[in-house]
C-alpha cells in the first residue's frame, strides 16, 4: 500500500511539474502592448533565471503592484493591484502565436485584451 501511495504522489508531482512547463518562459521575454486601455508589460529573467514582470498603466503610466505570478498548464496567471484605484485584478494569459497573447481580465472590470510583443 505504501508503494502505491508513493507512486501516486510521484505521478501527481510529475504531472504538476510537466503542466507548469507548457508555457515557454523565454517566449514571454520582451515588451508587450495591449490593443485597448489596460497595462503595458515587460517580462525578463532575473539573475536567478526567474521570470519577472512589471505592468504599467496605459492611463497614467504608473506601475501596478504585483501580488502573484504563476503558470497553470498553458496559462500564465498574474494577480496585481493598481494602488491609484485600489483595484485588484487576476489576468490569465495564453499565447495566440509567438508575438500575441490573449488576456482574460477578472476583477472590477471583466474584459478580454490582446497583447502584441513590440520588442
Amino acid at each position: 500500500m505504501k508503494k502505491v501511495f508513493l507512486i501516486t504522489v510521484f505521478a501527481l508531482l510529475s504531472f504538476n511539474i510537466f503542466a507548469q512547463s507548457k508555457v515557454n518562459i523565454n517566449s514571454l521575454i520582451g515588451y508587450w502592448e495591449p490593443n485597448r486601455h489596460a497595462t503595458q508589460m515587460v517580462f525578463w529573467k532575473d539573475i536567478k533565471n526567474q521570470l519577472q514582470v512589471v505592468e504599467f498603466s496605459t492611463v497614467d503610466g504608473g506601475p501596478l503592484r504585483l501580488l502573484s505570478i504563476r503558470i497553470l498548464n498553458n496559462v500564465l496567471v498574474i494577480k496585481s493591484i493598481c494602488d491609484e484605484t485600489n483595484w485588484t485584478t487576476e489576468c490569465s494569459y495564453t499565447f495566440i502565436d509567438n508575438n500575441t497573447l490573449e488576456c482574460i481580465v477578472k476583477g472590477p472590470v471583466n474584459a478580454t485584451v490582446v497583447y502584441t510583443r513590440v520588442k
